[in-house]
């Protein structure tokens, strides 16, 4: 006997059938004409015969249940003959599994679901090999078809939905019970399965939907699911910025006012205009609603979820770069509990004085905790003033090592210590109604010194953003805590000199901020958020011009460069005297009309 004969013999050995007479079964399938092979011949037959090599019925069988529709009957049959058959269904059988586990069984009547959650049960029990494939299918049920939106409203399950989906749930729920280590598989699956972003929003939604029921049952697996949720949500949520959502706002108000037809569609009051908006405005709802049920109504995990939900913030949302919405799912966690600020804002602060952190880390970390204390109404008095001085006292400090022989002043090179100044000026201007209110609050703010730090060698009013820098020295000048007006003059000046001067020079840069907690502009979800969320609003007294810098401003001037900084300072002006200083959203502190 040769070498290739007893080759060839070794290799009939090992496999069962020849992979080219299972393929040729397999296309002889594809052009079959089916009719009945359901009543014709059982599953075990089928198998039976496919272990003797002979694949023909094998693959016209998985053929017919990919492309008959089913009765009820021959489905019911077909999962009953199947439970039988579970000790033969080895791995050459993957396809045979697959196929049936990938039929649309929640969708059909009590006792074919019943008899369908018994052979899924049975089958990973007795073959773990199929653990992910069949987790992978039980979960790809949660998705809502394109088509049924009627049936998840607002991204929520109608009550025949919802006794389907209790069923898919039960599984889930008997597998971790059964099988401990499938609890890997189905986290995984979750990630794996998440709808595309631009998906419709009662896809996206009725997947979350299904996400967090997941959660009331298993709260094991919180962190590493709302992991998942926040990272599927920022890209919806970075896809959606504010231009986007107020442009279709208005683009659609115009085009009703200009074509009042009745084919024109009828939005709903509380609907966004843009698809991304309308999916994200439902998402942070339930995300809401979720906070509400772990916090409010179980006090006595309240403290471990509120730690989760930290590491989650920590790890997705707080690197993202200048998200716009889902960071109001920490700022509405934050009220729920009177320790949660505090715990929030020590632990970012403990980032910005650690100097083995990425300077830019450290300062979104500043960022945060600026925009916290000036937007939440919910926090105390006590923690804002604290958090000032904490801010001062760094900034002194900083300022007291810093070598005034030095030229390099860039933002690049004391960029954490302007994000702090930044803030401290914002935080003041924003709040001075709080924080000017009585005397006590007075000493408390002369105590800062905010003089020694406006007046520093690295000057931080130069890279401020100009309307912060204004009202900054609207609010000191108004309660004489500093005198800021000449600085910004000065500053002014050195800016147009550069620009007119040479066109080589660029004016002087501006600190590059992030304001997490800008107005919120979902509707849906909005009513978390408005009774938490502070606006605007300046004393009368700060709202007074400062005519004598105008003044100043005319006569150090230029005839041509007069107009332009005229031009500015009324710009400015303006906005000090308006309820919301008028920004931007791009580089917006929050002063909006």
């Amino acid at each position: 006997m040769s070498i290739i004969s007893k080759r060839t013999s070794l290799t009939s050995i090992l496999k069962d059938h020849s992979t080219v007479s299972r393929d040729r079964a397999r296309q002889d399938a594809h052009n079959k004409v089916r009719f009945s092979l359901t009543t014709q011949k059982s599953v075990k037959e089928i198998f039976q015969k496919a272990n003797e090599g002979d694949f023909a019925d094998y693959e016209e069988y998985i053929t017919m249940m990919k492309t008959s529709a089913l009765s009820d009957d021959a489905f019911l049959n077909t999962v009953q003959q199947s439970r039988r058959c579970i000790p033969l269904l080895r791995p050459q059988f993957a396809g045979f599994v697959e196929t049936l586990l990938s039929l649309k069984w929640a969708q059909r009547n009590k006792e074919i679901r019943e008899e369908f959650k018994q052979f899924i049960l049975e089958l990973m029990v007795m073959h773990n090999k199929y653990a992910r494939i069949g987790v992978d299918k039980l979960l790809s049920v949660w998705i809502p078809e394109e088509n049924a939106a009627a049936s998840w409203p607002r991204g929520t399950p109608n009550d025949d939905m919802m006794e389907r989906l209790s069923d898919v749930h039960e599984v889930i729920a008997k597998l971790i019970e059964l099988i401990p280590m499938i609890s890997s598989l189905i986290v995984r699956a979750v990630d794996a399965l998440f709808p595309y972003f631009k998906r419709s929003p009662h896809i996206l939604a009725g997947y979350l939907h299904n996400v967090l029921w997941l959660l009331s049952y298993q709260p094991i697996f919180t962190e590493d699911v709302l992991r998942i949720i926040l990272s599927h949500l920022l890209k919806v949520d970075v896809n959606a910025p504010r231009s986007d959502i107020e442009d279709a706002e208005e683009d659609d108000e115009e085009m009703h006012n200009i074509f009042e037809m009745d084919d024109v569609r009828q939005w709903q009051p509380d609907e966004m205009r843009l698809q991304l908006a309308e999916s994200l405005d439902i998402c942070l709802t339930k995300l809401y609603e979720y906070l509400d049920r772990q916090i409010t109504q179980s006090p006595r995990t309240a403290e471990r979820t509120f730690r989760t939900i930290m590491n989650a913030f920590e790890t997705v949302i707080l690197p993202a770069h200048s998200p716009h919405h889902i960071q109001f799912f920490i700022f509405y966690c934050l009220s729920l509990r009177g320790t949660f600020a505090e715990t929030f804002v020590k632990n970012l602060w403990d980032k910005v004085c650690n100097p083995n952190v990425a300077p830019g880390t450290r300062q979104v970390c500043v960022y945060y905790i600026a925009s916290l204390l000036a937007r939440a109404k919910f926090l105390p008095l006590t923690l804002i003033q604290n958090m000032l001085k904490e801010f001062c006292s760094w900034a002194h400090q900083y300022i007291a090592r810093y070598d005034s022989s030095r030229t390099d002043a860039t933002i690049r090179a004391h960029g954490v210590f302007f994000a702090i100044c930044q803030a401290v000026f914002y935080v003041i201007a924003f709040r001075s109604r709080d924080l000017t209110a009585g005397k006590r609050q007075l000493i408390l703010l002369q105590s800062l010194h905010l003089s020694a730090i406006v007046t520093s060698p690295l000057n931080p009013l130069r890279v401020c953003l100009p309307a912060v820098a204004t009202a900054f020295a609207g609010v000191t000048r108004a309660h004489q805590l500093t005198y800021c007006h000449t600085i910004l003059e000065r500053n002014a000046r050195k800016k147009l000199a550069t620009v007119y001067m040479s066109d080589v020079e660029m004016p002087e840069e501006t600190l590059d901020t992030f304001f997490p907690f800008d107005p919120y502009l979902l509707k849906k979800s909005s009513k978390y958020i408005e009774n938490l969320y502070l606006k605007y609003q300046a004393s009368e007294e700060e709202e007074k011009p400062d005519e004598d810098s105008a003044r100043k401003r005319k006569d150090t001037i230029g005839d041509e460069d007069d107009f332009i900084a005229e031009k500015r300072l009324r710009t400015s002006s303006d906005a000090a005297r308006s309820p919301e200083l008028q920004f931007t959203y791009s580089f917006s502190p929050g002063f909006h009309t």
